[in-house]
């Protein structure tokens, strides 16, 4: 635990990234399910969300996990997983959260907000290492969400953030607490362990041909083949319609000209200091105190000012507010170094001088024509898709299907399966030609039905997919099956034999035995062993670990080996501790992890409380509407 405590614990964000997890996933569950006379399909105290809400947040998840998953994740192994429940958590505890910020008067400025977004890395341009706009953009389409509603968004969880971050105290756990812990962390039993393999369990039985039948009869689901499907699949990329399409040299040259100036002219940029005074006498004298040799440093401070204070990086002439510095301070040829007479300025007598000059870059065509050529041709292509799909949906409008739709359209579709859901066909090939998230969509059609143009999880183009058959699950016959059968059987019949030796051994040591007298019979010896709660080989796995360290001296207890079929048996031989062992940095992690666990204690109970103050109630009957199997 205490190397985990250590890892858990690196950067000093570490406790605040918790928080916004716990609020992230809203890990106080969905309230007990009580029935609304009204319409809404959730209430928190005077707010009410509507079955139209709650769907839309739940299809924005389903499509965040689409796109994470690369197309493979649907509707229906959302509700499985309960996406559905969380996703009524999360308003519900936002919701809570949210009016209880509001009682307290607690207010997130804009400027915050547009501060926090200009500095998260996710809306970085790669290159620049900025904020960029077209980025986010980007991100918001994939998320059905606008900027305005998403700085809504970001305002509301800042505050919840600010309101559940005033709540972890980051103090040490008590000590008592940390010693119990730093004990049993530094536990260590000695066991006596054999592996019992299947040498050891007698001589393997042979099936008879009724003991086959009758595995097979009392194993179906092991013999039955899934769930197959047919169906016609149409992709149109982008590539496909590039290739056809070419970009005029004079375009993107007129391009490249009509941006110059806002995107490959990078103009002079300097590093300036500046301290202005009330009168030119004063400027006079400064300035002369530099040319002798004082740093600006000095000078700054010498005026109850820092040099970050009077520092001006990396500007633009543009960026000087003041025309007459800005004139001085950007003249032709000042080099680094060089001081300016004083400047007559708005507010007084200004001292300059230049700590770094960064001449003006031009990006030139031929850097940046593949570049331009690309997005130039990023419009064509999407146009030429686009048009593609209207053409097919114009046929298909008319009652036509698929097949027809696209030979009209110029396209050719595939024919795919049988096939299940996981690629693979009857005889187990597989088939990798066909998109994840088209196979999903081939998997929620009915027979005969075709589903609308889809967006590629890649976001590189569309699909069509047109159901023609399914073949439900059915049992192989047991002549296509009988040596897995065998197989399976003789398997099934070796664990027997090898659990049977692992219960005459117990029963043995049960009677009056050692373990080591009742391995003898085996000719084996019990490997002898000091083993920590982290401790696993080849023998012992995590699981069978705590099946250790859960036990009391003198038991004896026994499971699956770590790897193969074999079977092991342990007895905890001595119980030891060693604190002493435990370094002081170490304890020092350790107060802070456990700290930080009574911290979300804390706030667990707190927003526990906010849930019943503001009376969350669940209206099943609407939520069933939205997440019952006929939708």
């Amino acid at each position: 635990m205490l190397s985990q405590v250590r890892s858990a614990l690196k950067g000093a964000g570490a406790w605040f990234v918790v928080i916004l997890l716990i609020l992230a996933f809203a890990l106080w569950g969905v309230p007990s399910m009580g029935q609304l006379s009204g319409t809404a399909a959730v209430t928190v105290g005077g707010k009410s969300f509507s079955q139209q809400y709650v769907q839309s947040e739940f299809n924005r998840a389903v499509q965040s996990q689409r796109i994470k998953s690369g197309g493979s994740y649907t509707r229906e192994e959302a509700i499985a997983s309960g996406l559905n429940n969380q996703i009524v958590a999360t308003i519900t505890t936002t919701s809570a959260l949210d009016q209880f910020a509001n009682k307290m008067q607690l207010a997130m400025p804009r400027a915050l907000v547009r501060d926090y977004l200009q500095k998260n890395e996710n809306f970085q341009n790669p290159t620049t290492g900025k904020f960029d706009r077209t980025i986010l953009e980007s991100i918001l389409q994939q998320n059905n969400l606008t900027v305005g509603d998403f700085e809504r968004r970001v305002g509301e969880d800042l505050k919840r953030n600010q309101l559940i971050y005033a709540l972890a105290t980051r103090a040490h756990a008590p000590d008592p607490l940390v010693e119990a812990m730093l004990m049993r962390d530094s536990e260590r039993r000695e066991i006596g362990y054999l592996i019992v393999t299947d040498e050891m369990s007698g001589k393997a039985a042979e099936p008879m041909p009724a003991d086959l039948e009758t595995y097979y009869q009392e194993n179906p689901a092991a013999f039955t083949a899934p769930e197959y499907r047919s169906f016609d699949l149409l992709v149109l990329k982008n590539e496909d319609f590039r290739k056809t399409l070419e970009a005029p040299e004079e375009e993107i040259r007129r391009l490249y000209d009509l941006n110059k100036e806002r995107l490959y002219d990078k103009p002079e940029r300097r590093t300036i200091y500046q301290v202005t005074y009330k009168t030119e006498a004063e400027a006079q004298a400064a300035s002369a105190a530099l040319r002798q040799g004082k740093p600006f440093e000095n000078l700054a401070s010498d005026r109850g000012l820092d040099l970050a204070a009077v520092t001006f990086t990396d500007a633009q002439k543009r960026d000087i507010l003041d025309p007459a510095v800005a004139d001085a301070a950007f003249a032709a040829g000042l080099e680094t170094g060089a001081i300016i007479d004083p400047v007559r300025s708005s507010f007084g007598w200004t001292v300059v001088q230049i700590a770094n000059v960064t001449p003006p870059e031009t990006t030139t065509f031929e850097d940046v024509r593949a570049d331009i050529e690309a997005q130039y041709l990023d419009q064509d292509t999407r146009r030429a898709l686009l048009s593609a799909v209207d053409t097919i949906e114009e046929v298909r409008d008319s009652g036509a299907g698929l097949r027809i739709a696209a030979e009209e359209a110029g396209f050719d579709v595939q024919a795919i399966g049988p096939v299940d859901r996981y690629s693979f066909t009857p005889g187990g090939a597989i088939i990798d030609k066909v998109p994840g998230e088209a196979l999903s969509e081939a998997f929620a059609l009915d027979e005969d039905e075709e589903s609308e143009a889809l967006d590629l999880a890649a976001g590189d183009g569309y699909f069509f997919v047109a159901l023609r058959e399914i073949k439900p699950p059915a049992l192989k016959p047991f002549a296509d099956v009988q040596d897995d059968v065998d197989r399976r059987w003789r398997k099934q019949e070796r664990l027997q034999r090898i659990s049977n030796t692992v219960r005459g051994i117990r029963d043995a040591v049960a009677g009056g035995q050692s373990l080591n007298e009742a391995a003898s019979q085996f000719d084996r010896t019990p490997t002898q062993l000091l083993i920590d709660r982290r401790f696993e080989n080849e023998a012992i796995s995590q699981a069978f670990n705590q099946q250790i360290f859960t036990a009391t001296k003198g038991d004896l207890v026994s499971g699956p080996a770590a790897l193969g079929e074999a079977q092991i048996i342990a007895e905890i031989r001595q119980i030891g501790y060693s604190p002493n062992q435990v370094q002081p940095q170490q304890v020092e992690a350790f107060e802070q992890y456990l700290g930080f666990q009574l911290d979300q204690e804390l706030v667990d109970a707190f927003i526990a409380a906010v849930r019943d103050d503001f009376d969350v109630k669940i209206n099943q009957a609407r939520l069933d509407a939205i997440f019952g199997d006929g939708q």
